[in-house]
């Protein structure tokens, strides 16, 4: 696995984290499926507006939770910017 989807994945769980399992045992694949989506689209070239309105969507629509754009755009440019720093 890209060193960059591990960190992904990592910062999903316990800095986005939007159903609260970064603290309960074998929740560490979660959210892959969601880390590999944002994987995908920093490799079609996706900015940071593209990514948080993706993690809105999957709070809003596949978890069924109120939306924390502020948290989400956060969350994204912290994902821009390890992209950036494997480049």
């Amino acid at each position: 696995m890209p060193s960059e989807l591990a960190a992904i994945k990592r910062l999903l769980l316990h800095e986005w984290d939007p159903i609260g399992l970064s603290n309960c045992d074998g929740a560490e694949s979660h959210y892959d499926a969601y880390a590999l989506r944002v994987f995908e689209m920093l490799k079609e070239r996706a900015d940071t507006i593209a990514i948080a309105s993706y993690l809105t969507r999957v709070v809003t629509t596949d978890l069924l939770m109120m939306a924390n754009p502020e948290c989400d755009r956060a969350i994204a440019a912290k994902i821009v910017a390890i992209d950036q720093q494997s480049d």
